[in-house]
């Protein structure tokens, strides 16, 4: 008589041990150094670049814009894909985009490739934008402040590190296409690497409560005052932020200095803004009323800006040591704003959405109008004036940020 087989169900998977705290703050640095150093290493080589494929001052700026906007479009998207399938898995995604995108450059033999390339990662680079907070949320919650800090710095240190490395890179490899591509190469071994580290950081999340909620625009704070109000501000820093990392080595590689002196000046500007990120975040937490910093951050901007229209050789360090401090201050306070008037991970996940969503869409619009007023003027006199209007702009709107208010 046959007996009947019973299933004997197989094993559950052994919860693994968490990993280290350090090792998640430093994942989230290298991964801050891939979100924005594409961005770093084309102003290096522009002429060269636009040599090569024929390009105009407009269509120079373009390259930047084009970034940006689909760093803002894709800024929700990121959100949505990981409430489905998980910020963790959605990251490796993004970096491997992001490699794909740097890689293409190999093959940009054509504006077409070029922009086709700067699409993609533009787009990986909002997605991940977006995901990074919530990461930091789940796995370093100890010290968020802290790993935002480091994560914020390292989107300098990438730019500039780009920056410095682009030209030997040109000439080390035979060209602007290949320097492009390394950054490309570096992203694919940090999606390996946040690949290998996923199933441990899945089965620290087996507990948690926390959800990720998917940030659709139907669910974004439109009609709210408040918002509108960290969004402009928010959006007048991105724009001249934009426009000065597109174009400062092309101001300088214009009035007569090499590219490599361009280039270590940009290196300056990026330092100042890392202090900036670093510092003034922390400063915050002992006071309530963020208004004076925001003014001085944006004060320090504007006459960064100026000192580059009036003198940029004269006063090229102490212009964009004040230029870089206060772009990077506004930038810091800007993100801090989005805590301090919200109630909820909810609240702020939808207003920061929000934000780099109509920040980074019209912040695209810096690179292209500083380009399209060079084209009509041969110069960047003009541009930098435009940016600086934007700059007192940026300044006025900082009254109406008093302590307290709510979405």
């Amino acid at each position: 008589m046959l007996q009947k087989r019973q299933h004997t169900p197989a094993p559950l998977p052994r919860e693994m041990p968490p990993l280290p705290t350090w090792v998640i703050v430093l994942m989230m640095a290298v991964i801050g150094l891939n979100l924005r150093a594409t961005l770093g290493a084309i102003p290096p080589l522009l002429n060269e670049i636009s040599a090569d494929l024929n390009l105009n001052a407009t269509m120079e700026g373009l390259l930047t814009s084009i970034a940006v906007i689909c760093m803002g479009i894709c800024a929700p998207i990121g959100q949505r894909v990981a409430a489905r399938r998980g910020a963790e898995l959605t990251t490796v995604f993004i970096l491997a985009t992001l490699a794909l995108g740097g890689l293409m450059r190999l093959a940009a033999t054509s504006i077409g490739l070029m922009v086709a390339s700067i699409v993609v990662t533009g787009a990986a680079m909002g997605a991940g934008s977006a995901l990074v907070p919530g990461l930091i949320r789940h796995h370093a919650p100890k010290i968020r402040g802290t790993t935002t800090g480091i994560y914020s710095g390292s989107l300098a240190i990438g730019v500039a590190l780009a920056a410095g490395l682009a030209v030997p890179s040109s000439d080390l490899l035979g060209g602007w296409r290949p320097a492009l591509a390394v950054w490309g190469a570096f992203a694919a071994l940090t999606a390996v690497v946040w690949a290998a580290m996923t199933p441990r950081l899945l089965s620290s999340l087996q507990n948690a409560n926390d959800e990720v909620e998917p940030a659709g625009l139907e669910n974004l704070p439109w009609k709210s005052r408040t918002a509108w109000w960290v969004v402009l501000f928010y959006t007048g820093v991105i724009i001249v932020g934009f426009s000065g990392l597109a174009w400062i080595i092309p101001l300088y590689v214009e009035i007569g200095e090499t590219p490599e002196k361009a280039a270590s000046l940009f290196i300056i500007f990026q330092i100042a803004q890392l202090g900036a990120m670093l510092t003034l975040p922390a400063i915050t937490d002992f006071t309530a009323d963020r208004r004076p910093m925001l003014a001085i951050s944006i004060a320090a901007e504007c006459l960064g800006i100026a000192g580059l229209v009036v003198a940029p050789q004269q006063l090229a360090v102490a212009s964009l040591v004040l230029f870089g401090v206060g772009l990077g201050g506004g930038f810091a306070l800007g993100l801090v704003l989005i805590v301090d008037y919200t109630t909820s991970q909810r609240e702020a996940a939808r207003l920061g959405a929000m934000t780099m969503l109509v920040g980074y869409i019209f912040g695209a619009s810096g690179p292209l109008i500083l380009g399209a007023i060079f084209d009509v003027t041969n110069g960047f006199t003009a541009g930098y004036l435009v940016v600086l209007l934007i700059g007192i702009a940026t300044l006025a709107i900082v009254p109406v940020f008093r302590p307290g208010r709510q979405l």
